[in-house]
């Protein structure tokens, strides 16, 4: 009796979830009065422009995934954003005179002769005019996008630096920013990719937020749903689940929907590169894995953590399955360190970390010396201060562990879960070894780096657990 009890709520657990947070959204609904959807509802027209934007993106990726011959919807996404930073990042000393505008160009000019002579299906030509109406569209409507008179900024980093950093970007180049970063040592990646797609949106505009731009990342993280191998009634679940979560809480929705703040990004990327590893591997030297693993590299200049964790994921992969395309990756990130020694000889490392002692910070973690374990208990209590959150990483890791035990848990569902884990424990190192007394609000914020991981980690899960299938070899 009880087995068949766990099954049938194994078996409608993203609908539990859907209700849950549903029925939450709607009975704070009338209570929160900024809302994203408020903001729809009083214009109209601009929530139909940002549909119209959102069918434009929609097709573009598929008809880059048909030239690419690719099996992923948001790895296509990814690839194509991060071909932008590519071109900038290993043409950084010859680009370094020229605008953004330049490198925009030349990067879409490729992007447009690759669809002209790789599409087989003529209908994809379309793109082009779509683009056209979707360029007129949305400069008519510029004044009314960048207006934000009832927009409220829930965080000073946004004017103070993710403003700037990418304004500095859109309005000069990548070298300018490279030298002259707002944040020491910080990645440019995500920066990158703000002024891209504003670039892209709002052609002959100045830089400046426009909230349509960040919208677009609920719809990007519907790619990934649709990506997973599950029914599309799950996957549509998924969509409405991650909708739902993100729309009830006025802080997440900032995060990760309708800010130039980074977290909606940087999770998003990271989890369509990881989910799509098993996909890319190949044991001898090739092409599309060299590739693969070179986008997978940028995300070590997206955000702290995940830089580390990229690091980790590819001497795991080099280590373990001798995959040699990974050296394309290591050589992103060696010509990134040799970048900061030429044209950054004074910055001495991440801002964040200055003056930190390696040795020292071993030391104490090993001897147990000299820590704040107390900050333990502060970061679970800004974890849990977020209820929907927090339920679903607890439900997520409950699944993996009953699965992992119980059934033969796919590879790619275990390098997840380790990656999560992984995650939260550099989360609790860093606050009770070096950051003891500093910033304890923003470890929620390096939590959900991995909330896309999290909701596909769950789904994932599910299907592990009613299918009981085999491991995924790569």
């Amino acid at each position: 009796m009880l087995n068949k009890t766990l099954k049938a709520i194994n078996k409608n657990l993203l609908l539990i979830f859907f209700f849950l947070f549903f029925t939450n959204y709607v009975s704070n609904f009338s209570r929160n009065e900024s809302t994203l959807v408020n903001y729809y509802l009083n214009n109209k027209i601009l929530f139909i422009i940002f549909l119209i934007n959102a069918i434009f993106y929609i097709f573009l990726v598929l008809v880059i995934k048909e030239c690419l011959k690719m099996k992923s919807n948001s790895l296509t996404l990814v690839y194509f954003f991060s071909s932008y930073f590519i071109f900038d990042f290993f043409f950084l000393s010859i680009l370094k005179q020229s605008s953004f505008h330049l490198s925009f160009t030349i990067v879409s000019i490729i992007w447009i002769f690759l669809i002209f002579t790789k599409s087989i299906n003529k209908f994809n030509y379309l793109l082009f005019p779509f683009y056209a109406i979707i360029y007129i569209v949305n400069n008519t409507f510029f004044t009314s996008f960048s207006k934000n008179t009832e927009y409220v900024q829930l965080n000073t980093d946004v004017p103070i630096q993710w403003l700037g950093m990418s304004s500095k970007i859109y309005n000069y180049n990548y070298y300018e920013l490279f030298t002259n970063n707002l944040i020491d040592g910080h990645g440019l990646l995500l920066s990158h990719f703000q002024s891209v797609i504003f670039k892209i949106n709002f052609l002959g505009q100045d830089f400046e937020f426009v909230r349509l731009n960040a919208n677009l990342l609920l719809i990007f993280s519907f790619l990934l749903f649709f990506d997973l191998n599950i029914s599309k009634k799950d996957s549509m679940l998924l969509c409405l689940i991650f909708t739902f979560l993100i729309l009830n809480s006025d802080w997440l929705t900032y995060l990760f929907i309708d800010s130039l703040m980074l977290e909606g990004i940087v999770s998003l990327f990271f989890a369509s590169v990881l989910l799509n590893i098993k996909n890319l591997q190949a044991s001898n030297l090739n092409f599309k894995s060299s590739y693969f693993f070179m986008i997978f590299a940028c995300l070590y200049l997206s955000k702290q953590f995940i830089s580390l964790l990229v690091l980790l994921i590819f001497l795991f992969i080099f280590i373990k399955y001798k995959n040699l395309n990974v050296i394309t990756g290591l050589s992103v990130i060696s010509l990134d360190l040799f970048y900061k020694k030429l044209y950054t000889p004074s910055v001495n490392g991440f801002e964040y970390s200055q003056g930190l002692n390696y040795i020292d910070l071993f030391k104490d973690l090993f001897l147990l010396e000299d820590l704040e374990f107390s900050n333990v208990i502060n970061i679970l209590n800004q974890l849990f201060i977020d209820k929907p959150i927090s339920l679903l990483l607890l439900v997520y890791f409950a699944l993996h562990l009953n699965n992992y035990f119980r059934y033969k848990n796919p590879t790619i569902s275990n390098i997840i879960f380790f990656t999560i884990l992984t995650n939260i424990i550099f989360i609790f190192i860093l606050y009770i070894a070096w950051w003891k007394n500093f910033g304890i609000q923003s470890s929620f914020r390096y939590i959900l780096n991995t909330l896309h991981l999290i909701i596909i980690g769950i789904a994932m899960n599910l299907q592990s657990s009613t299918e009981e299938i085999e491991p995924t070899k790569f």
